[in-house]
């Protein structure tokens, strides 16, 4: 079987990294070449821990070049030499640009075809779809439109290229100008206009809306790559969960050796730490099923959701779906959803949440009867049956699912105490480390994001609107 690298060369990209990493291991190449430009947002740390994980070899930029064109042109000859003897084929590609295959299922079904040296695959370039700030959810899903084939940009170009028969040379984006795109077997998905409030801090011109009027074309809509999703969605989870278990040890560590400086980025004193805790009892859950007469299952075949009566229950295939709910005086309670059986896939997936958790943290608004995300802020639609909850006696086992969360969250939803909590875990839990950041202040959660640049996933981030 024929070899692929897809190349990249990254600058502050630590929001949507492990998304392109996701992707581009999805649809099938056989490695990723990253060149991260001495990123400050955690970029890097992304890029490290999802090397765990995948072929993805990682190295730095050359610090003594001057500009980062000259560095990144460097870096793209190198990679192109060094891969002549072990890569069939290799692609260039941006931080924003994503291949898209129509019918192909791999790069090697699609470049197993052709004879040539290169092969060429036009940009399709989409919109804001409307979005003015960042989302966690996937680029792929977030913006689903796009300008019309007749935009001159769509000339644009990205190439495979056998490395061995193109002679040193860089594959040149604008090679094709004077031919009309064609999107019938590929496309290049350039999300270069991203969310308005990104794009205006990050664009370099002198006339950012000039730029950002140019890019947000929303003229069609085009959803054909949402098929990659769902292994796009189990790849971007192993990656959130290896960031979640970093954080859980740098913690651990902070904690253990009374690291000041790590506290005072936190604005926690030590004697924070080693104060009990005002809260005179741990807080108490509640467990549920989803339906009276028909319960919500996970159907684990299909990976869809079921409404399965008692009588109809196949426990080879359905894993019934529990909700923990946090006892509170409050008209905003959290929760966690998550299956009884543990899922044989990384994460649990419910429309309208951006969770690549195991357990998927929720906020029950009482006075409107809503379930949100506390990450996006947003409703999360559950089917479920009946439109009502049973109660369950806890079980053993559903308390040893909860129990590294009910210690994190035993002092309330506070950093102070998610980090005498840490101190109490014995062992990292990434579910329940990302449930319970998603359920801090939002302030508060921002202290870890900008403690430990990379290892607080957005998609545990809570919304601005969620904080308390």
């Amino acid at each position: 079987m024929s070899k692929s690298a897809a190349i990249l060369f990254v600058h502050n990209q630590v929001d949507t990294i492990g998304w392109w990493l996701a992707h581009h291991a999805t649809i099938g190449f056989s490695t990723l070449i990253v060149c991260d430009d001495h990123s400050t947002d955690g970029t890097s740390t992304v890029l490290s821990n999802a090397a765990t994980l995948y072929d993805i070899r990682v190295q730095s930029s050359d610090s003594t070049l001057p500009t980062r064109l000259e560095r990144q042109i460097l870096f793209h000859k190198k990679a192109l030499e060094e891969g002549q003897d072990e890569f069939d084929w290799m692609m260039i590609l941006a931080a924003d640009e994503y291949l898209h295959f129509d019918t192909a299922r791999s790069v090697a079904e699609f470049t197993a075809g052709p004879a040539g040296a290169t092969i060429p695959v036009n940009w399709c370039l989409f919109g804001s779809a409307g979005r003015h700030e960042p989302s966690a959810f996937s680029p792929v899903e977030t913006f689903t439109r796009h300008g019309l084939l007749s935009l001159p940009d769509h000339r644009v170009i990205r190439q495979f290229v056998r490395p061995r028969q193109i002679g040193g040379s860089l594959p040149d984006p604008f090679s094709a100008l004077d031919q009309e795109p064609n999107w019938n077997e590929s496309r290049i998905l350039h999300f270069a206009a991203g969310d308005r409030q990104s794009f205006l801090r990050e664009d370099p011109s002198t006339t950012p809306e000039d730029a950002w009027h140019h890019f947000d074309r929303n003229d069609a809509e085009y959803t054909g790559a949402i098929r990659w999703l769902a292994q796009s969605r189990r790849i971007a989870s192993g990656i959130t969960q290896a960031s979640l278990t970093d954080l859980y040890w740098r913690l651990k560590a902070a904690i253990t050796h009374g690291d000041r400086l790590i506290l005072q980025q936190l604005g926690i004193t030590p004697a924070q730490l080693s104060e009990p805790s005002s809260q005179t009892s741990p807080p108490q859950f509640r467990f549920c099923m989803l339906g009276q007469e028909k319960h919500l299952m996970l159907d684990m075949q299909t990976g869809a959701f079921a409404s399965v009566g008692a009588d109809d229950t196949n426990f080879g295939r359905y894993n019934r779906l529990i909700m923990g709910i946090e006892a509170s005086g409050t008209d905003a309670i959290n929760a966690c959803l998550f299956t009884e059986n543990p899922l044989p896939e990384r994460h649990l997936s419910i429309p309208g949440s951006p969770s690549l958790l195991p357990a998927v943290p929720l906020r029950i608004q009482i006075d409107t009867n809503m379930v949100l995300s506390p990450v996006s802020g947003e409703k999360v639609h559950i089917p479920v049956p009946d439109h009502a909850l049973t109660d369950i006696e806890p079980t053993n086992t559903l308390y040893s699912r909860m129990m590294p969360f009910m210690i994190l969250t035993a002092e309330g939803h506070d950093l102070p105490g998610l980090l005498r909590g840490i101190d109490r875990l014995p062992a990292p839990d990434a579910s329940a480390l990302g449930c319970a950041i998603a359920m801090l202040p939002r302030t508060q959660a921002q202290r870890l994001v900008d403690a430990f640049p990379g290892l607080v996933p957005r998609n545990v981030l809570p919304a601005s609107q969620s904080s308390n």
